[in-house]
């Protein structure tokens, strides 16, 4: 089985890392979000690319969700003490990917080379794919400010302001690598993974020809939820990721609800992965055109439903 699976962040890496557990690393090419990019004090900074690489390699840290596991941050400390204003934390080993990532970039190695050579580097057998290699980034028009970074809002604001618009700057010039045409080609199914649909999918759809691949490729199309609106979250950081969703679904006009997240997928999506605790919303999504499928999705606060979730997904490429 060959899958393709569009995503990034920390809610795709944790269904990506439980589908390499259950089928092999090798079986699975990962097209990653790269729009809520930043450069960082002279780096090149990939968060959803090296949450990806980091997960997959076994050495990020699950508790704080991003990162690396026994991470310092001594540079950063540092760079407090000297009068700067710290609101993006890089961790001391961290730092050792951006700079090569940035090394690389400078002597003209595409995104793509760069990010398989760090992945290669990591023990990551898993084919991981930027979105592009063109730099596209996400602003976001704070409701009674201006046009700020998805990194500043995200990070620095704490996702507070309400989002009056969203936008991608840099994706009329993006173009879809060939690797990731040629994956499509090859795929027996798709997966547009538990993601932010505007920060992290709808950034990677618009990108050149791969909406068009996509649906041109014959392969199923499995869109996972990454709202589940029947379960309060207790950890405060998935907390704050359901507030800085909320806060860009209310800019397209939409409620943060899973049909909601289907909407956006109408067309496109075969088949959508609703968590059992909404499943009251599957007659909203099969009005959509895609079928509706129950499964426990939350498997990081309930790690036995893992096998549930993972069965779910691969027995829809035998439908």
């Amino acid at each position: 089985m060959s899958i393709v699976c569009f995503g990034g962040g920390i809610g795709a890496t944790r269904l990506w890392r439980s589908l390499a557990d259950g089928i092999g690393q090798e079986s699975l090419t990962l097209v990653v979000n790269t729009a809520d990019d930043l450069w960082h004090y002279g780096l090149r900074v990939c968060p959803d690319i090296d949450t990806v690489i980091y997960g997959l390699s076994g050495k990020q840290d699950v508790e704080r969700g991003w990162g690396l596991q026994d991470e310092s941050f001594t540079a950063m400390s540092s760079l407090a003490e000297l009068g700067e204003d710290v609101w993006f934390n890089l961790g001391d080993r961290d730092l050792a990917t951006h700079l090569i990532r940035t090394r690389m970039l400078g002597r003209g190695s595409s995104l793509t080379d760069v990010t398989s050579h760090l992945a290669g580097a990591n023990g990551v057998t898993t084919r991981v794919l930027p979105m592009c290699d063109e730099e596209v980034s996400t602003e976001v028009l704070e409701q009674g400010g201006d046009w700020t970074s998805f990194q500043e809002f995200h990070v620095r604001h704490r996702a507070e302001p309400l989002v009056r618009e969203v936008r991608y700057n840099g994706i009329d010039l993006a173009k879809t690598p060939p690797a990731v045409l040629e994956a499509l080609d090859s795929a027996s199914l798709v997966i547009l993974g538990p993601s932010s649909p505007i920060a992290s999918i709808l950034p990677i759809l618009s990108v050149g020809e791969t909406r068009a691949a996509m649906r041109d490729s014959g392969a199923p199309v499995v869109a996972v939820t990454p709202i589940v609106s029947g379960t309060p979250f207790s950890n405060p950081g998935d907390a704050h990721r359901a507030k800085l969703r909320e806060r860009l679904m209310a800019a397209t006009g939409l409620p943060h609800t899973a049909s909601a997240a289907a909407s956006l997928y109408a067309g496109l999506a075969d088949f959508f992965i609703v968590d059992d605790a909404d499943e009251s919303e599957t007659p909203s999504i099969d009005a959509l055109g895609m079928r509706a499928v129950v499964a426990p999705t939350l498997t990081h606060t309930n790690p036995s439903s893992t096998a549930d979730l993972v069965r779910a997904v691969t027995e829809l490429a035998r439908t």
